[in-house]
């Protein structure tokens, strides 16, 4: 491995770490919330809207990547932004620390927690920005995407951990101050290590970029790779459902949940590194129809789970399975990404996947508080399970769309 590769891995996997462990709906405080919505009293229904909702700056991605590729802040297209994200999320972050929450206290939660999530959102669309650039300039976008999603599981898996352990205890404020505490550590990140040339709108050059971006927006190439992308997520089975019936009607502790969701970051870590190791060796046509068979075993995986069988194994398998789906779905979309545009483009696919998890996850919350008052939490959750992996098989029908070019 190169000192250039080397740089760029360590560089990549530090910040993706750091966000894995700030991103409000999936990071260190992602229990805490679950916990605190449930000890004010609300059903599943109302707890996978409040995350959904969370969720919605993801949405927002593509305004995040037109910003990035064609309004340089302060003279940088990718730095700025970085440090601004940074510091947003830090504030946001040890100001609810401080803010007493009572009971009751959910818009308040959700509207301090709706920034952070924004500006998580911003860092993420720098983050890949750069690493579509240097993987294509060096063909590593399979290695890059590799080390980011690995650091982010590894996040997870502490998360996990400390999630578990502060929900327990009932310390869930703690977890917004160590938040606040580590995205702080992106400042000096952003500031020293991350270099880019100082440039002016009109060093830029608009019209190269929008040209770019208006023949993406117009490509069947990239329409393609966009519509399976929104298909494959669109998974009713989420992991705010996942929480509520291992918590309730599983009885697990906080703190056995907590470690499942470690277990899971531990097979994804293992996806991460088997993908890094043999994505340059296997053909996408291959990998594609791969990453729809491991998208129904990750959702299939919980079935044995409601009939008594050990959750380290279920979820061992679950994480492996997703990830390694995941890995291949990230690194077709850098694939598919013009270099002119690659923020705003690669946030667009983004973008389709997040609206497509969060539609799937307010209706998976809806569908299962339904069931589960009609047929009890079990057969609730067996039917949520068959229907989220129908639709991913589903899938299959816009991955027969994918341009050959793609599928070498």
């Amino acid at each position: 491995m190169s000192r250039q590769i080397f740089g760029l891995s360590i560089l990549f996997g530090t910040l993706s770490f750091i966000q894995g462990i700030g991103e409000p709906t999936t990071g260190l405080v992602t229990q805490p919330i679950h916990a605190l919505l449930k000890e004010w009293g609300c059903n599943p229904h109302e707890i996978a809207t409040f995350v959904a909702l969370l969720g919605m700056p993801w949405c927002l991605k593509p305004l995040c990547g037109l910003l990035s590729d064609f309004v340089p802040l302060a003279g940088y297209r990718r730095k700025s932004y970085l440090v601004l994200a940074a510091l947003a999320a830090s504030v946001c972050f040890l100001a609810l620390y401080l803010l007493p929450l009572s009971v009751g206290a959910r818009n308040l939660l959700f509207v301090a927690l709706l920034l952070p999530a924004f500006a998580i959102t911003v860092s993420d669309v720098v983050l890949d920005a750069l690493l579509v650039e240097a993987g294509q300039s060096l063909s590593i976008t399979g290695w890059l995407q590799s080390i980011c999603c690995g650091a982010s599981y590894f996040a997870t898996l502490l998360t996990g951990i400390w999630g578990g352990s502060l929900t327990e205890e009932h310390q869930q404020q703690l977890a917004f101050l160590l938040c606040g505490a580590l995205t702080a550590t992106t400042l000096l990140i952003a500031i020293v290590y991350v270099r880019e040339p100082r440039r002016s709108v009109r060093q830029q050059g608009m019209r190269p970029a929008a040209t770019a971006l208006w023949e993406a927006i117009h490509s069947p190439k990239l329409l393609a790779v966009g519509g399976f992308l929104f298909a494959w997520h669109f998974n009713p089975f989420s992991q705010s459902v996942l929480y509520l019936h291992m918590t309730e009607a599983l009885q697990f502790s906080e703190r056995s949940y907590g470690e499942t969701v470690s277990v899971i970051a531990v097979g994804s870590i293992a996806a991460c590194v088997l993908y890094g190791l043999c994505c340059r060796r296997i053909p996408m046509r291959w990998l594609v129809p791969g990453s729809i068979v491991c998208g129904i075993v990750s959702t299939l995986a919980y079935w044995p789970l409601a009939a008594g069988n050990s959750a380290t194994s279920v979820s061992l398998l679950a994480g492996f399975s997703y990830m390694l789906a995941s890995m291949i779905l990230l690194d077709l979309a850098a694939r598919a990404c013009p270099l002119k545009a690659a923020g705003t483009v690669f946030a667009m696919f983004m973008a389709m996947c997040n609206v497509a998890a969060a539609l799937s996850t307010w209706l998976g919350g809806y569908f299962y508080d339904i069931a589960r008052a009609h047929w009890g939490a079990g057969i609730g959750f067996y039917c949520l399970l068959a229907a989220s992996a129908g639709f991913t098989a589903c899938s299959w029908l816009a991955a027969r769309r994918l341009p050959r070019e793609l599928l070498a």
